[in-house]
């Protein structure tokens, strides 16, 4: 049965069960929660880390993609004021 589920792998990988290879999964994919880190403050670090290891053109490209705009609206007494479109950049 397992041979014809997967029949390019090889024969050790196929005679493992669903359960251990979920379980596997499962352990290494909660490394970041081990470390005490949220999972945002994990991906923000792999961000970083490949972003640190690029070269150019591709690290230009990349610290242009990193800016961020957002768009702010001042209330008062509930009515809208004027927005602004704020630009953040990274250090």
């Amino acid at each position: 049965r397992c041979a014809s589920i997967a029949p390019t792998l090889p024969r050790a990988c196929v005679h493992r069960t669903m359960s251990q290879v979920s379980s596997a999964v499962a352990n290494s994919a909660q490394y970041w929660r081990i470390a005490g880190m949220s999972y945002l403050k994990y991906a923000n670090t792999c961000a970083e880390v490949v972003r640190a290891s690029l070269k150019e053109p591709f690290l230009t490209q990349a610290k242009g993609r990193e800016t961020v705009y957002y768009k702010m609206t001042k209330w008062s007494k509930g009515q809208a004021g004027e927005s602004v479109i704020k630009e953040v950049m990274p250090k």
